[in-house]
């Protein structure tokens, strides 16, 4: 008889992330990028068509972005996950704290996304 392999998500993620801490970094990361997105798709139709999104550059029309944009920042928040994710696998060899680092820097950015978020959509909603 042939041994069926079932995917199992709490190996997988042990697999990908051997300590505690990155795990739960990565799953609050990925729960913000969640957060975001719902509060993205659930305010779109009350946003004006353009938003401030460009705060760098120069005053003006050049800092509008059109409202799709905002799914920018969870996008970009899912890609650092992925990303992090592949180098702290890497790392892992070279030393046990930079997946760690990574992790809680994955995390932090995140929720500096979702601060921005709450931002931008405040000074436009409220």
């Amino acid at each position: 008889m042939k041994n069926k392999q079932i995917f199992n998500i709490s190996a997988t993620a042990e697999e990908l992330v051997p300590d505690k801490m990155g795990r739960t970094s990565y799953m609050i990361t990925l729960l913000i990028a969640f957060i975001m997105t719902s509060i993205i798709t659930l305010l779109l139709r009350r946003l004006p068509v353009t938003i401030p999104l460009f705060f760098t550059l120069p005053w003006g029309d050049s800092r509008l972005a059109p409202q799709l944009f905002l799914y920018i920042l969870p996008a970009i928040t899912i890609v650092l996950v992925v990303i992090n994710l592949g180098l702290g696998r890497i790392a892992a060899k070279l030393s046990p704290l930079l997946p760690k680092v990574l992790a809680v820097t994955t995390m932090v950015v995140a929720a500096m996304f979702l601060i921005a978020l709450v931002g931008i959509i405040q000074s436009l909603v409220l």
